[in-house]
Parts: C-alpha cells; sequence; structure tokens
C-alpha cells in the first residue's frame, strides 16, 4: 500500500469553536499558471468546491501547495440560497482543511484529516496580526532550546511566540509560551524566539497583545 499514490482533498473549513465544517461564504479557489508547479483537479461535493492533489511515491508522498487560493463568495448568494442574514459579514476566519482516504489491505479505509491553523480574511485585521512568512527551523531535538528565526510582517515588541501540541481531531494537549531574547524583536518583519517543544510535532503560533493568529 505504501507505494500506491494518494488524493490530497483541500477545502476550506470554518474557524470558530463549533466542530471543524465547509465554510459557507469562502472557497477553495484553484491557482493555476506558469508559477504553479503541484497539478489540482477541482470537483464539487455538496455545494463545497474541493482540490484533488495527487501524492506520488517518487516524490515520498510530498506536494507543495501552490495552486490553491481562498475565494469569498457573494453574501447575496449565500444568504438567499441558504436562508443566512448577515453572518458572512462578520466571519471571516477560515481553516484550510486536507483530507486523505488510504485504502487498507484488509478492504477498509482510513480516512485522515489536518486543518491549519485560523487564516484571517479580512483586509483590515489582516493588516493588524502578525504574519509568519518563513522560519529558519523545520525541525529541532525533542529537548528544544535551539534559537528559531521568524520572518514576515507587523511583529510588535509585545509579540510572543507560543507552541502549541496537538493531538487527533485538533486537541490541545499542551500550549507553553517561547522566551523572547531582549533584543529579539529588531525590526516589525523578524523576530527570534528559543524552541521549546518535546517532540517535533508541536506547531508555533505568533500573537500580539492586540490582535492573534
Amino acid at each position: 500500500m505504501e507505494s500506491e499514490p494518494l488524493t490530497l482533498q483541500l477545502f476550506i473549513g470554518t474557524a470558530d469553536d463549533r466542530l471543524l465544517r465547509p465554510h459557507a461564504f469562502y472557497q477553495v479557489h484553484r491557482i493555476t499558471g506558469k508559477t504553479v508547479s503541484t497539478p489540482s483537479h477541482e470537483i464539487l461535493h455538496n455545494n463545497t468546491k474541493v482540490l484533488e492533489i495527487p501524492l506520488l511515491p517518487e516524490n515520498n508522498m510530498r506536494a507543495i501547495i501552490d495552486c490553491a487560493g481562498i475565494l469569498k463568495l457573494r453574501n447575496s448568494d449565500i444568504e438567499l440560497r441558504k436562508g443566512e442574514t448577515d453572518i458572512g459579514r462578520k466571519n471571516t476566519r477560515v481553516r484550510m482543511v486536507f483530507r486523505v482516504h488510504v485504502n487498507q489491505s484488509n478492504g477498509r479505509t482510513v480516512s485522515l484529516q489536518v486543518a491549519s491553523n485560523p487564516i484571517e480574511c479580512s483586509q483590515r485585521s489582516a493588516q493588524e496580526l502578525p504574519l509568519v512568512d518563513k522560519q529558519s527551523l523545520e525541525k529541532c531535538p525533542a529537548p528544544g532550546g535551539e534559537r528559531m528565526i521568524l520572518d514576515g510582517h507587523n511583529f510588535q515588541h509585545d509579540s510572543k511566540v507560543v507552541f502549541v501540541e496537538k493531538a487527533q481531531a485538533s486537541a490541545k494537549l499542551r500550549e507553553e509560551e517561547s522566551g523572547l531574547r531582549p533584543s529579539s524583536v529588531n525590526t516589525s518583519d523578524r523576530i527570534t524566539a528559543m524552541t521549546h517543544s518535546k517532540n517535533e510535532g508541536s506547531l508555533f503560533i505568533v500573537s500580539s497583545e492586540k490582535a492573534g493568529i
């Protein structure tokens, strides 16, 4: 089974405190062009657009997600179709949801799903939020303690780096704030933190007192 290709499904989900579900006002948008390196196919499932991306053994079952964007639907269309009121004008946070179905040798199918951190789709709010473009480390030893440099935008002197360990179904197991060096916030585009992790599955979140992601 390990040598068989798989199909990664991508759609846009909700980011509120309720159960994860497809977002009514935002859909995934298929991106094509010369700069896009990953092939994809778009399908419609129960009025939700789903992007299908191949995972191939020759690529170690990895894919660069440069073929997906987030499209805002017109509020009037959704409100008329689903009887909504003004929820779409307020619900501007989404998650990218990734799902794959794996066939087992016994004939059963195992479905794996993971969702991204919340993504703010409001332009005004997004200008105030810390945004990470890249980080200097992708993994570190289990005890942590290594320096990680984050490059991005809107980093403030009160910004924090929080490491979050999650289990299945996005259940939070542990959350710890990383120590920042006194001179770590050099500009609004770079911040330095010390890694704090007990395993390589921890995620990090950058936030400030004004707003967070």
